[in-house]
This record gives structure tokens, sequence and C-alpha cells, in this order.
């Protein structure tokens, strides 16, 4: 002030020392000295071009409406008003409280234009005058503007978050396809202030902010648009569900990595192949999972499962062309779950599910749209038993607390409020808690399927568990109608597990993975475990049965059952005659001549009945004259038991 009175006294018939004493004054709060000194400049030979629209300003604030209209007014006969002074001027003549917001916003964003990348006290000013002013049109006029990302830098640098939030997911709801407003959603809500990397989100709010005063200034007569609210998730931690929704919405976003591209091309001078848009997803995914906190995040599910379940739902949504934006059409959207229900949208997006029944995609889209997302995520990470434990509840929490489940999976009551919002996959269906019921138990087949597959493939099997997960899963197949169906997937599974151990050389664990199998398999699929059973046997006796150290008990004991397996193995047949001959020489030679005429006795009784199946076989032939001529030699042998 002392600085503005010198100037006055150096030059007391020049209009701006008076001005700036007027603009000093009413920043110190004292209006009537602002007054007087604006009225001074006014009267001077060369009135300084502002203190009329200053004195405006003096008079609005001391409440002289008129006064402050007619300065203004007479201001516009000689100069164009500029934006501030403009929707000063919308007040003070009534005008709606529509043109009033944008006439502030118009003010808020003119005074950041050109304001690049300034710091300091100035900037820092800069940043909270167009923050009130947008915060002032959003108190007048809360539908989104048409630049709401650029708004919403202004709130987040003038320290107004929580009204950028709401301002961005306003936009969101108007225009849910707009790829801008939804990752300046998804940074903004990723960034949030108890978060590390600060400067990293100072850098990205630049960057964005610098890219929307080039692509989105306000052009003269532009309002925004109306919008319609929807219901907000009141459930968990709502912060991390809608950052979680708006980053799985920008991941599948065609229109985001067209953005991407054109702008990496502008920016390093050579074009970016859309061949190269995979990789970056993958790599912009990864990165936000890293930065994704635990399970002390306060949601329902950790932010980094959650985020993994929306965007694989949304990856599915994008293969079958995506969901319309709007009722009748529109853009289409590539998002998850959260981000439906965020919008209001679960019965549409359930007729939406419906109508794709006849396609391959329409179980998987089903499900990931639904509580039973998380299951199908973690089986595809071979992550069975947590998937068991999920589908263990797939009720809200309302529904949890009254205790009560429908059916036997634990689904929500059928007059729940949030069940198509937690399930807009099953909204379109009119038996919906029974299908997502049966659903579930499907998937527990599934999950019990492969736990009892990991039982018998693990480093260590253990064939009593694969059993009984096998032995369950049947169970709850014949009660889904799909028991031949699971008969014929678990022997699958252990006949390629056996074949695996068998090439191996493994033979032994072959035959238990058979013979654990075996005793849970109905008659219908046991053909086939029996066939290869057989084979198995034979070749472990075969091979005992060649280590000239091995007793002969074991070998014996695997071709006997080979044979009962599969009586046209000839293999086994012959194998069979020659370890019962060795097996009967040597209880002679260890002094039991009733053991070796028994053996020998049952060796003649398979290999005839083993040349019925292949009569004339020269090697069954051969060993069945051998068995008779052993029998004949040990029967005139005297026996000292006997005696």
């Amino acid at each position: 002030m002392s600085e503005f009175e010198r100037a006055r006294a150096l030059r007391p018939a020049a209009a701006g020392p008076l001005h700036w004493l007027g603009c000093a004054a009413a920043h110190q709060g004292d209006l009537g000295a602002a007054e007087h000194h604006f009225t001074a400049s006014l009267a001077c030979a060369v009135p300084h071009g502002r203190s009329l629209v200053q004195r405006a300003y003096v008079h609005a604030r001391a409440g002289h409406r008129d006064a402050a209209l007619a300065d203004l007014r007479a201001a516009s006969l000689t100069a164009p008003l500029d934006d501030e002074a403009r929707w000063v001027l919308a007040v003070l003549s009534g005008r709606s409280a529509r043109e009033v917001a944008l006439r502030l916003r118009r003010a808020a964003v003119t005074s950041l234009d050109g304001f690049g990348e300034r710091r300091g006290p100035t900037a820092a000013t800069e940043w909270e005058r167009a923050g009130q002013l947008i915060a002032a049109a959003r108190g007048l006029d809360p539908a989104p503007p048409a630049f709401a990302p650029l708004h919403a830098v202004a709130l987040l640098r003038a320290g107004r978050r929580e009204t950028a939030v709401e301002l961005l997911k306003a936009a969101v709801r108007h225009d849910p396809a707009d790829h801008r407003v939804t990752h300046t959603l998804a940074l903004t809500l990723f960034n949030s202030p108890d978060q590390e990397g600060q400067e990293g989100q100072d850098r990205q709010e630049g960057q964005d902010r610098q890219e929307a005063l080039e692509a989105e200034k306000p052009r003269d007569g532009q309002e925004a648009p109306d919008t319609e609210k929807a219901q907000e998730r009141p459930e968990g931690n709502g912060t991390w569900e809608a950052c979680v929704a708006a980053w799985a919405a920008v991941l599948h976003d065609a229109g985001f990595w067209e953005r991407v591209r054109a702008t990496a091309a502008r920016r390093y001078g050579v074009p970016v192949e859309d061949s190269l848009v995979p990789t970056l997803r993958a790599g912009l995914r990864e990165a936000i999972e890293r930065r994704m906190p635990g399970d002390d995040a306060g949601t329902r599910v950790a932010p980094g499962p959650l985020l993994q379940r929306e965007a694989d739902a949304a990856k599915l949504l994008a293969a079958v062309g995506g969901f319309p934006s709007a009722g009748g059409g529109g853009v289409p959207l590539f998002c998850g779950p959260l981000r439906i229900a965020e919008l209001g949208r679960s019965a549409e997006f359930g007729a939406f599910a419906a109508a794709q029944d006849e396609s391959d995609a329409y179980a998987s889209l089903t499900y990931a749209f639904s509580e039973l997302g998380f299951a199908q995520l973690l089986l595809g990470q071979d992550k069975a038993a947590d998937a068991l434990a999920a589908l263990a509840e797939l009720r809200c929490p309302e529904c949890r607390a009254g205790g009560h489940a429908t059916g036997a999976a634990a689904v929500c009551e059928p007059g729940c409020a949030r069940f198509d919002e937690l399930n807009p996959g099953y909204a379109g269906l009119p038996d919906k808690h029974r299908r997502l019921s049966l659903d579930a138990r499907g998937l527990a087949l599934e999950a019990r399927l492969v736990m009892g597959r990991t039982e018998l493939t693990s480093a260590r099997p253990d064939f009593g568990a694969a059993a009984a997960y096998w032995r369950r899963a049947l169970v709850h197949s014949r009660e889904l109608e799909r028991y031949r169906e699971t008969q014929t997937a678990i022997v699958d599974m252990a006949l390629g597990a056996a074949r695996a151990a068998h090439r191996e050389g493994r033979l032994s664990l072959a035959v238990s993975t058979l013979e654990a199998t075996h005793s849970v398999i109905g008659a219908n699929e046991r053909a086939r475990l029996e066939g290869q059973l057989a084979r198995v046997l034979a070749d472990r006796g075969i091979s005992v049965a060649n280590d000239e150290e091995a007793l002969l008990d074991q070998p014996a004991a695997d071709l006997r059952r080979s044979v009962a397996f599969n009586p046209h193995l000839l293999r086994a047949q012959v194998s069979l005659g020659v370890v019962l001959r060795g097996l009967a020489a040597a209880r002679w030679t260890s002094g039991s001549l009733r053991g070796a005429r028994d053996t020998l006795r049952e060796a003649i009784d398979q290999l005839t009945a083993a040349l019925v199946l292949f009569p004339d076989d020269p090697d069954l032939e051969e060993q069945r004259e051998a068995a008779v001529s052993d029998l004949n030699l040990v029967m005139w042998q005297p026996d000292v038991s006997e005696q």
C-alpha cells in the first residue's frame, strides 16, 4: 500500500496509482476506500481501463447491486468484458443458475489458458481461484460439463478432491463411454493423498491438464449436458471399488489406446503400431496391480483380485462386442460388473447377457458378471481350493447377516434388492436365484475335479484325498444331471496322469493312480480304466520278474490282476504262465512241494483258458506243455511235510 501511496504522490493526476490503491484496499477489505480510489481513477483525464469493472466488484461485495450492475453495463460499452466480469454481470442481471454456472466455468478455464507449468505461490493462487469458480458453478448446476477432466484437474490442484471425484463420477454416469473422463477418474482415485508417489501424481496431473487445455477448451455458448444420477454402491470401501471399475474400463477401451498411440507418436516422432497395444495393456495392468493395497483396504474383496476379476470381465465383454452405453444403443462399453452396478444398469445388462444365450461366450460372460467371477478367476489360476472357498458364500452382507440361504449354495434371498447389483449377468433370468445356485454348484464340481487331479499329480500324491474329492464331485454331478460327463472327465484325467507316469517309467505311480480312480468310478467308464490298468500291471509284473534278485510273488499278483482285467492281453497271459512256473520252482526249491504243485496247477488252468481265447498260439502251447511236464515231475517227488 505504501508503494502505491508514493506513486500517487509522484503522479497525482495519473489514474494508475489510484486504481492500484483501490485494488489494494479491496484486497484488505476496506470497501469504502476502494470505491473512493476507483472513482477518483475514473475522474482522471485518462481513466484506468479496469477501474469501472473493479468498482463494480466493490459495489457487489458491499451489496450495492444496482450500482454494480450499472458499472458493468457501462464498462461493456467501452470494451468487451472478460469472463470474470461476465459471470458477475450474469448474477447481477438475474440470469438463470445454468447460465451463471456456464460463465463461472468459462472464467475458470480462461484463467488457466496458457498457464503452462508455472509453480510457486502464484500458481497455487491461480489453481485455488479456478477451483473456487468451478466449485461455485457446480453448486449452481451439478450437471457435469463437457470438459469435465480439465475441471476435475483444477479442483484437484485447488485441494478440492472430493468435489473433483463427484464431478467425474457424474460425468461418467452421463457418458460412460468417454475414456478421457474414466481415465481421469481412475487416476484421481488411484493417487489418493494417503498413498505414496505424490510426485508421480503431480506429473500425471500436469500432463493431463496440458492435454485437456489443448483438446477441450470451451467454445462460446457451450453448455453442460443434462444427466441422470444412478445409485451408488454403498458396500465396503467405495473409493477402491470405483477405482478398480474405472481402470478395468480403461484397459479394454479401444479409444483410450488409440489416444495413447497418437500421443506417443506425437511425442516421440515415430508411429506406434496397433500390435503393441496388448503389450502396453499388460504392462499397465501389472503396474496397477503392483500398487494395489492388500487385504486391509477395507473392501469386501482385496483390490488386487477385484481388479483381476473386473479386467477379465471387461475382456470377455469386449469379445462379444461390448455393452451398449445407452438404452437404445450408443458406443459400446468394455467394463466389468462394478461399472455396470455404478451406472445402475444391472437389469439392462441382465437382458443383454440373456440375449447371448446361444453363443459360446454366454456361460463365461454370465459367471464373470456375478459373484461367481472370483471363483472363475481362481480356477483359471489353478487355485481350486481358493475357488471352492469363494463359492461357499455368495450372499450380500444383509442376507448373510440374516443367516438364511436359498438352495444348496449360499445365495441371496429371492426378495433381495441387491441381487441384481451383485449379479448383473443373472438379472435378466426369471429363475435367477436358482440358476446362480446351480451354476455355483457346477463350478464347485469343477473345483473338486481339479483338486483331485492336483492331489493325484503332486510330488507326493495323496490317492485317498484324490478319491475323496472325486467321490464328492460324483455325488454333486448326479444332482446336476452331469454324472456321465463327470465320470468321463475323471477317467480322462486319471488316464492322462497314468500315461505320463508310465512314460517316465514310474509304473507303481501309474498303477496307484488307476486303482484310486477305479475305486470311485461306476461301471460305465470302468472298461477304459481296466484296459489301461491291465497294461500297466503287466508291464510292472514283467519288469520286476526280469530282475533276477526279485521274488516272484508280486509279479505273479500283478499279472493275475492284469489277466483278470483284460483276458485278451496275450503278452500278460504268456508272461503269467512263465512267472507261475518260476514261482513253482522257487517253492519247490524252498521245500514246499505242495505250494509248487498248486502253483503249477494254477498255471495249467490259466494257460488252458488262454488257449481258448488264443487257439494254437505257440507260446501259450509251449508254456502249457512245460507246466504239465513240471507238474508230472513234482508229483513223483516225496513231500517231507506230508511224511
